[in-house]
């Protein structure tokens, strides 16, 4: 691997900075840790109001299914079908047939 000399100058500048100025950004870091642990808090307060409404979603299916197990089922009814009973037309010249 060919040794980069701008890139190492700038990384070494970095940490020079980052190691001068660490009392400055520590501050800095510990406000957006916490702002980032209160943001993880909301999120989770979010994820578990919406699973409980999909255990409850749940638990009214589990109630349909006993409910509809505990009525008994009668005979269904289905309605007569009517049958048609279609004759041919006296002339075979391709009319319509009578019912």
């Amino acid at each position: 691997m060919k040794f980069h000399t701008p890139s190492f100058l700038m990384g070494f500048a970095s940490a020079t900075v980052i190691a001068m100025t660490g009392k400055r950004l520590k501050p800095v870091a510990v406000e957006l840790g916490a702002l980032g642990l209160h943001l993880g808090h909301l999120t989770w307060g979010v994820v578990e109001r919406q699973r409980e409404q999909v255990e409850d979603l749940w638990a009214e299916i589990h109630e349909r299914v006993r409910e509809r197990r505990r009525t008994p089922i009668g005979p269904r009814k289905v309605p007569a079908t009517q049958t048609v009973r279609i004759e041919p037309a006296g002339s075979s010249n391709g009319s319509e047939a009578r019912r």
